[in-house]
């Protein structure tokens, strides 16, 4: 005997709601596990990025042979790409790193040096028997500083020469050092008080100007009543003036 089972409208949609309800599990069930995947695939990945980045060590300040030390267990390769002076630092030791310190990069990678070749060293320049005022373009434009300038009278050089320097011709220095000069004022010039030589003759106040080692400079005539002729009446300078050795002296005499 057959037993046929007739399901209603009812049952239909109840059986339709569980078939949805496993399907929507299943599906769910494979994006949960798609999605744990997906970040366990993304995380091994970047693990291993991360297993192969190291961070940049601080080089600057260290000779070659240490920078080299410094980087060997990371792997790390030195390029020496520039080289300048610098006064602050040794020569032969790094100025500056590209990447610079404390940068994640990945193994392998080469890190640019710039190494120092330590203070340029000029050579102060032979400035003896020099003019003063030349000196001073040709230091600025050598490198140095024109420092203090001292004078003194001499007879063995003519003025504004210079004959001293400090320091000395051929002395290591580096850039911006002073240098010190001493320039040549030329021979002491002696100096007189002009006497009184009005009412000299001519003759005798020509001789003594020669005598005396001033220039006798022009001489004019001035008619004066009552002086005898050729009889000095003016005089330049004036008695009581300073004079000094090569002046010259001036004369007025009567006709």
């Amino acid at each position: 005997m057959r037993v046929r089972v007739t399901l209603g409208a009812g049952d239909t949609r109840a059986e339709a709601k569980r078939l949805g309800l496993v399907v929507a599990w299943i599906v769910g069930a494979l994006g949960l596990i798609g999605a744990v995947f997906g970040l366990s695939f993304y995380l091994s990945v970047r693990s291993a990025v991360l297993s192969h980045e190291i961070s940049v060590p601080d080089l600057e300040g260290l000779d070659l042979e240490a920078a080299a030390r410094a980087v060997e267990p990371l792997e790390l390769r030195l390029q020496v790409v520039d080289q300048r002076n610098d006064p602050a630092v040794a020569s032969g030791r790094v100025l500056e790193q590209m990447p610079r310190a404390g940068s994640s990069v990945r193994r392998g990678r080469k890190v640019r040096l710039v190494v120092s070749l330590g203070g340029e060293v000029l050579a102060v320049p032979d400035l003896i028997g020099e003019a003063s005022r030349a000196v001073e373009i040709r230091l600025r434009q050598d490198g140095f500083v024109p420092g203090e300038e001292a004078h003194v009278t001499t007879r063995a050089a003519r003025a504004g020469t210079v004959i001293g320097q400090v320091p000395p011709a051929g002395s290591p220095a580096v850039p911006s050092s002073r240098v010190h000069r001493l320039v040549s004022d030329g021979p002491v010039v002696r100096t007189w008080v002009m006497p009184d030589l009005i009412g000299l003759g001519r003759d005798d106040a020509e001789r003594w100007v020669a005598g005396a080692g001033f220039r006798r400079g022009g001489v004019r005539r001035v008619s004066m009543v009552g002086w005898p002729s050729d009889t000095v009446v003016g005089q330049l300078p004036l008695p009581g003036y300073p004079v000094r050795e090569r002046d010259v002296i001036e004369l007025s005499v009567t006709p």
